[in-house]
């Protein structure tokens, strides 16, 4: 996975540049993400591995099953990769494209961990406090993890923040475990 996440920087930083170019990254954004779901159905990985499949005709058949969402350059995108055998990796393109996307315009995804779902309400105190904290726009996805106890724990990229019943005891035993 992350030698795949290596591979995919380069062509990543390539489509948002060439999206940004033609002011278009959201339409990229979409075509990347459709890509990535029509890549990783089992019978297209057969089709993109069979060694009897024109590269054309693999092109071809992508090409039709995009139609519209494809652009012009979008569709040179993918010959490139095509070309460099390098389609298996578009999931990870689109990823680190939407991390470069999300970087652009201010927005940090946060996870939130918690024993049970939060409502409306709750989700939204977390957020502004994220938000507050980071400076920058927050979307939330929720996780429910029922060995937390209570609390939560927030992810945002890298930076995890642990304020959970399970992390506080854990952080105690430590204390106790150093002495």
């Amino acid at each position: 996975m992350q030698e795949n996440l290596t591979l995919a920087r380069p062509y990543a930083q390539a489509a948002y540049e060439q999206a940004s170019a033609e002011g278009a990254v959201v339409l990229w954004s979409e075509a990347l993400a459709f890509l990535a779901i029509v890549i990783v159905d089992p019978a297209m990985r057969r089709v993109i591995h069979d060694p009897r499949i024109a590269r054309q005709r693999l092109l071809d058949l992508l090409f039709e099953l995009g139609d519209t969402r494809f652009s012009g350059s979008f569709r040179n995108f993918v010959k490139v990769l095509s070309a460099a055998q390098r389609l298996s990796i578009v999931g990870e393109i689109a990823q680190v494209f939407e991390r470069q996307r999300a970087e652009a315009e201010n927005i940090a995804h946060a996870e939130i961990v918690t024993a049970y779902l939060l409502d409306a309400a709750e989700e939204g105190r977390v957020a502004a406090a994220v938000q507050k904290r980071l400076g920058k726009e927050v979307r939330v996805t929720q996780r429910v993890d029922r060995a937390l106890i209570g609390g939560a724990i927030v992810r945002v990229g890298d930076t995890v923040f642990d304020v959970s019943l399970k992390g506080g005891l854990n952080q105690l035993a430590n204390l106790f475990n150093w002495k």
